[in-house]
């Protein structure tokens, strides 16, 4: 564990404290970004050696910075993400936008996702160079302005390092952490490395027909084949199964945590897969999420009065596509299920599943040894994220791009991040600002 100072302790609450006063809500690159251009003025006052003697490009809002090293390894990228999800004062404890600590923790939209991070990498690499240390490697950072609203700002970060050639030793953002119940049932907090992420889908699912009165109804309505529908794909769960590598090696690393048989169980997971596919599900919905694409309907719209048969009803469904099952593959195993019920497909979003990272390389080895170093409590566990990280965009460009901040969160304070009350322990800012200097000093010639 890093050693805590007061004067620590102060420099992240002022710091972070005026990140999160401006609300940076995620924006899309046409829109009014006076908001990102005062937040950058605010980072400029409080990190000013890194504005002084790194490169910085603006690419309609997002930042990318460079910091010269002295040799010729592939450059490390640090990436985070300026925006933040919307947030009212309506059920906080302090203003949704305050800054305000309380008990040693910092209250305030983006303290945890991702402004904390965002913090703690611009911190480490300040007092590095106030020490006047130089990295024998390139090393970038990157902070885009709609990573909440799946915008372009990471791509075009991507985009404009590809087109100079750069080739990256890794590239490490948010969404693992040190979580202390990762999984309910867990006896120790674990460090998750996400080291690949499902894809999305919205799908819009339309029922035609006559509509007409409420007084005279007839059989099979527009509105009944669309609850049919949806009632048949809830039951049957009808995506492929399939215990990947990837799960199987993070059920591996997480089984010493769990009591027998359990444990055991997870251990051995080529000896007893066909168990763990049929129970896993019915444990709970991560289980089921680790095994497969899942559907969720989040959206409707019907007639516009309480009488009126609706013509032309509609749901939509989120699905969250495995590595395994592409979205192409998974809009047909829905289509099959509409073609029953007569209704009409429609896909409004999409994105597959981002490819897995290398547990074998470098980069990955180096990231846990240090995990296993600054918090030695905790396992470490490779993770498939069931959300979106702008690391996606990276894959092109690493072998390794990874997803894990070295910050502590209980299961509430992960619960707060787009919710109320989100908050940050002052001591994991500066726990984790110790580990990104370590990062990059010690990161494998």
């Amino acid at each position: 564990m890093a050693e805590i100072s007061w004067k620590d302790i102060h420099q992240c609450a002022f710091k972070l404290g005026e990140m999160v006063r401006i609300p940076t809500v995620s924006k899309a690159e046409h829109e009014d970004l006076t908001e990102f251009y005062r937040f950058h003025k605010v980072l400029e006052v409080h990190f000013p050696q890194i504005h002084q003697k790194l490169e910085k490009t603006v690419l309609n809002g997002s930042l990318l910075y460079l910091w010269k090293g002295t040799g010729s390894g592939e450059p490390i990228l640090l990436m985070g993400h300026q925006d933040v999800v919307p947030a009212s004062d309506e059920g906080w404890s302090v203003g949704a936008f305050s800054g305000e600590v309380r008990d040693c923790r910092l209250y305030g939209r983006g303290a945890l996702d991702c402004k904390g991070t965002m913090f703690a990498e611009l911190q480490a690499i300040e007092e590095l160079l106030e020490e006047g240390y130089v990295p024998c490697r390139d090393i970038y950072l990157a902070f885009s302005i709609n990573e909440e609203t799946g915008g372009d700002g990471a791509a075009a970060i991507m985009r404009h390092l590809k087109a100079q050639g750069v080739r990256l030793a890794m590239a490490l953002d948010e969404g693992g952490a040190v979580l202390d119940k990762a999984v309910d049932g867990m006896d120790k907090p674990y460090a998750v490395i996400g080291v690949t992420e499902k894809g999305y889908m919205d799908v819009k699912i339309t029922a035609r027909g006559k509509g007409g009165h409420s007084s005279t109804p007839p059989r099979n309505t527009p509105a009944a084949r669309l609850f049919a529908f949806a009632a048949e794909i809830e039951r049957k769960r009808p995506f492929k199964k399939k215990l990947l590598p990837v799960a199987e090696a993070m059920l591996n690393a997480m089984a010493p945590s769990f009591p027998k048989p359990l444990g055991f169980f997870l251990k051995h997971t080529k000896l007893f897969r066909p168990l763990l596919m049929t129970v896993m599900p019915m444990v709970s919905p991560f289980g089921e999420a680790v095994l497969q694409t899942t559907c969720c309907f989040t959206m409707m719209e019907g007639s516009s009065a309480a009488n009126v048969i609706p013509k032309e009803p509609y749901l939509v469904a989120k699905l969250r596509t495995s590595v395994h099952q592409s979205c192409e593959e998974s809009l047909a195993v829905l289509q099959k299920y509409a073609d029953k019920y007569d209704l009409e497909l429609t896909v409004l979003l999409q994105r597959d599943a981002s490819p897995v990272s290398d547990l074998n390389s470098e980069a990955y080895k180096h990231l846990t040894a240090l995990i296993r170093e600054h918090f030695p409590e905790a396992g470490v566990a490779p993770y498939m994220l069931m959300g979106g990280t702008d690391c996606r965009h990276f894959h092109t460009l690493t072998d390794s791009a990874l997803r894990f901040s070295p910050v502590r969160m209980t299961a509430e304070q992960s619960a707060s991040c787009h919710g109320v009350d989100e908050n940050v322990t002052l001591q994991s800012l500066v726990e984790a600002v110790v580990f990104y200097k370590d990062l990059i000093k010690r990161f494998p010639q």
